[in-house]
């Protein structure tokens, strides 16, 4: 602790002290050991409170069989790469002879995603995979062990350096890194790729593609497309610097399966280098007749767009053009793809709102365009956010001026047709909604969720929708939905779970397919990460899913019971292009079974990351040793005689007042 610190401990001490005598003398009889009672409580609350400061204690020193010193190893895909450029060995070779030396044979401590404990001699038997490096949670864990020394194995890609930085001079321990690498080994890289969802036969198909690299590479390298191992079209691409991207386009006129379908398009670059697991990635296009989709149209741009948007894609599984009013008459195309930013006039605009399945109008006010006014109370399916100040005359339904304060949603969901999947949803954590509209009736409408001000009183629904002589509308009554998904969780899962739901039986009838669709959230998944399962438009209890690699060997065959709503999770799978069948069940009842391909990236960022130094985390270590003069010292709260003495303290005072007829 510094002096400030040891000067609060002090005053803190000594207040405890003026207290505990006070106490004593107020409320005790005059008798044999009122000090000494006393005095063991001041010392139980003073050491209490030195345990809340947790000062750096001297603490002896390595033992001379090293026990106290503990090897932690960087397991991360980084570690495959050459040791240096032109290296036959890895650096995770160059590591594991190390690491047997140091240990001694003895265990030692890989980091990457999570930790795990292995013999050093076993590593070699290991390959590192893990997708991330964090370092911190292994240097906590050996100096909660008791270790006064770590040596750290790594190439320097560390990605939580700046919290190790922060917490290296509290952890009692010496760090000592020993990077495995010599020189950038050169490096490039299929960073970024961007293409539609759809888009139909012999008409152009634009991907943008991104390239970044590391280390010393050649001015340009080739991006390939491919569809069934033939090239269908290149582009040139300029290396850029470490650290930034450079992008281009492919063009080219995809042809259509028969009757349409998802068609896997193939990327990659001409020039492999150390690291081909990054050189390739793979994208899923609709080629085929291309539906009318979603048209959404924010009249007032806020924040609710930037995440209705994908949500709506996902849940639907159709494509959403989504555009920002920017003035009278003019408009700019939003959303990730080629044409996010593109400006549209109006009547571009009004075409594919009359050609949508669905139209989203947010931002609906008495000022909006009378074309908008008039498709909130003529579409035939229509989803609309209104303003706070909207009257509301041309709407589905009149709403009734907005209530102020804070509105909580409830954890109770109403019967109605997307109850079931919106059950066992968890709204405690859901940011509040405001400017909500209190409805003292529906009109025969129906609420999929309610919400309460204040988190008290009778709850106000925040979504009505209503199917009238076949149309189907539904309208939000209250504004901040975006905060759920901005908070990200569990409540970007409600968020999502919620205008999915609504998404999908607005559209329902229309596609009755997707009503018994079970698809991948995304046909491409990266790797290492979690593969997640949509059934759209269902609720099922669990799902049967089988999986097979590209010779056919079945790789997963389980039945998944987690089902939250609509949304399942299984385990990340190796690198691969795999083909999955799934079926859900409600109870014993089958309700819908897809099959479909699947594909797992080699692409990881480890390959490419900019390298943290390992001189500036030693430069903290080096400032922290010369504070304590080359003694290391030991956080408090990891040795274990103060809790002892707190018991011992505790419990001799407490016998000592029984004994002497105390209370």
């Amino acid at each position: 602790m510094d002096w400030l610190s040891w000067t609060l401990f002090t005053l803190a001490a000594a207040g405890v002290l003026i207290m505990v005598l006070h106490l004593y003398r107020r409320r005790e009889a005059p008798g044999k050991g009122r000090l000494l009672l006393a005095g063991l409580r001041w010392l139980a609350l003073t050491l209490l409170i030195l345990l809340l400061f947790d000062p750096e204690l001297p603490a002896p020193g390595l033992a001379a069989d090293g026990d106290r010193t503990r090897v932690l190893v960087d397991a991360s895909l980084s570690m495959r790469l050459p040791a240096a450029p032109g290296d036959s060995l890895t650096r995770w070779q160059v590591a594991t002879e190390a690491a047997k030396k140091l240990a001694g044979g003895g265990q030692v401590l890989l980091f990457g995603e999570s930790l795990r404990q292995e013999a050093a001699d076993s590593l070699a038997t290991i390959e590192p995979s893990a997708t991330k490096t964090h370092l911190l949670p292994a240097l906590r864990a050996a100096s909660e062990a008791g270790a006064r020394r770590a040596i750290v194995l790594t190439d320097g890609g560390i990605d939580d350096q700046a919290e190790v930085r922060r917490t290296l001079a509290h952890l009692g321990m010496d760090v000592e890194f020993r990077t495995v690498t010599e020189g950038d080994v050169p490096n490039r890289a299929l960073a970024e790729v961007e293409a539609p969802l759809w888009a139909e036969a012999g008409k152009p198909l634009r991907i943008d593609v991104g390239v970044a690299a590391a280390g010393a590479v050649g001015d340009t390298v080739t991006v390939e497309l491919r569809h069934e191992g033939r090239v269908l079209a290149t582009t040139q691409v300029a290396t850029p610097e470490p650290g930034r991207v450079a992008s281009s386009v492919i063009e080219f006129e995809p042809e259509a399966p028969e009757g349409g379908g998802l068609v896997r398009f193939d990327l990659s670059l001409d020039a492999p280098d150390a690291a081909p697991d990054d050189d390739a990635r793979s994208i899923y296009v609709y080629v085929g007749e291309r539906p009318a989709g979603v048209a959404l149209v924010s009249l007032r741009p806020d924040w609710e767009p930037r995440f209705l948007q994908p949500v709506l894609e996902q849940a639907l599984g159709l494509p959403v053009r989504g555009f920002l009013r920017a003035g009278s008459g003019r408009y700019v195309e939003m959303g990730t793809g080629p044409d996010a930013g593109k400006p549209a006039d109006e009547a571009t605009v009004r075409r594919l709102v009359d050609r949508a399945d669905l139209v989203v109008l947010h931002g609906l006010d008495d000022d909006s365009p009378q074309w908008a006014r008039e498709v909130a109370g003529e579409a035939r399916r229509v989803l609309i956010f209104p303003t706070a100040e909207a009257a509301g005359t041309e709407m589905p339904m009149t709403l009734p001026p907005a209530a102020p304060g804070e509105w909580y949603a409830s954890a109770e969901v109403p019967a109605s047709p997307v109850a079931p999947l919106l059950a066992a949803m968890s709204t405690r954590e859901l940011p509040p909604l405001t400017g909500l509209r209190p409805l003292s009736g529906m009109g025969g409408g129906w609420a999929p969720l309610m919400a309460n001000r204040g988190g008290r009183g009778a709850g106000a629904p925040v979504v009505v929708a209503a199917e009238q002589e076949g149309r189907r509308w539904a309208m939000a009554t209250a504004q901040g939905f975006w905060r759920w998904a901005f908070r990200g969780g569990e409540a970007r899962q409600v968020y999502r779970r919620l205008w999915g739901a609504i998404g999908g039986w607005l559209v329902q009838e229309d596609f009755a397919a997707a009503g018994a669709e079970i698809r991948p959230a995304e046909n491409t998944t990266p790797r290492g990460e979690p593969i997640g399962w949509i059934a759209s438009g269902l609720a099922p209890d669990s799902i049967a899913l089988s999986i097979s690699d590209a010779e056919g060997a079945v790789v997963v065959d389980t039945v998944v019971t987690h089902v939250r709503g609509d949304s399942a999770t299984t385990a990340a799978l190796p690198p691969g292009h795999y083909r999955y069948t799934a079926t859900a069940f409600a109870g014993d009842e089958e309700v819908g079974a897809t099959e479909g391909p699947l594909t797992v990236d080699g692409d990881s960022p480890e390959s490419l990351r900019a390298a943290a130094s390992p001189e500036a985390v030693e430069a903290v270590q080096e400032a922290r040793n010369a504070r304590t003069a080359g003694m290391p010292g030991q956080p408090l709260h990891t040795m274990p005689w103060p809790y002892l003495m707190l018991v011992l303290l505790v419990t001799s005072e407490w016998m000592l007042r029984r004994r002497w007829g105390l209370r």
